[in-house]
């Protein structure tokens, strides 16, 4: 295994805070789940809590987020480091490489949900120590382009939206029929504040508000 350098991520607890964010986000902004990019399950395993991002491409994110540490598992299905752009379908060479073993068991439990042979990339930071790291990824110097060696981080890692301006603009363009979102309850909870009362009339009107409280309600705890 080795640090990663290729991208820039923020500590563990930075990042899940960040991740429930978005999600509480997605929601407010859209009712159907299954048209939400940005999803945070706090109960997915004991003791473990399961950051989603899935762009309905094909694409996808998976952060766990356990007491041993944090690991990451991204599909980019246009990466040349796909299973699927091999001659015979597996994983990339050296990709779950030194992958420590507490991390391992909560990506492959409960009957592998997060189909871990779909990979392009894989990162982790145990506690204790404060650097991603990821394995030593064989044969890149088979691939034609350089920047590919990512296998697609630097793609999907940019749905981490870091401020509200970022957000906003995505938010316009993937939902359909969004009125354009007020920036300052916004960057109240970017700058790390609680979720503000009257959140979701100012960002979305037409939202079902006690439909929407409901499915908030665990993860505003977890913000507040």
């Amino acid at each position: 295994m080795k640090p990663w350098t290729l991208t820039k991520l923020p500590d563990p607890e930075t990042l899940r805070r960040q991740m429930i964010l978005l999600a509480v986000l997605d929601i407010i902004c859209c009712e159907e789940e299954w048209l939400r990019v940005h999803r945070y399950d706090p109960d997915f395993q004991p003791g473990v809590q399961l950051g989603i991002i899935e762009n309905g491409a094909g694409d996808h994110l998976y952060v766990l987020f356990t007491a041993d540490g944090c690991v990451m598992k991204g599909f980019d299905h246009e990466s040349p480091l796909s299973p699927h752009a091999r001659d015979e379908y597996e994983v990339w060479p050296g990709m779950y490489e030194g992958l420590p073993g507490d991390l391992q068991a909560a990506l492959h439990s409960s009957g592998d949900p997060l189909d871990a042979e779909e990979v392009t990339f894989c990162l982790w930071q145990e506690n204790g120590n404060p650097v991603w790291m990821c394995g030593e990824w064989g044969e890149l110097d088979s691939l034609d382009n350089k920047e590919a060696e990512s296998g697609g981080a630097d793609f999907l890692l940019g749905y981490l939206h870091e401020t509200p301006g970022d957000y906003i603009e995505w938010a316009t363009d993937y939902f359909s029929g969004l009125q354009p979102l007020p920036l300052e309850p916004l960057r109240v909870l970017f700058g790390g504040g609680p979720v503000p009362d009257g959140l979701i009339a100012a960002i979305n009107p037409e939202r079902d508000e006690p439909q929407a409280l409901t499915e908030l309600k665990r993860l505003h705890e977890l913000l507040n």
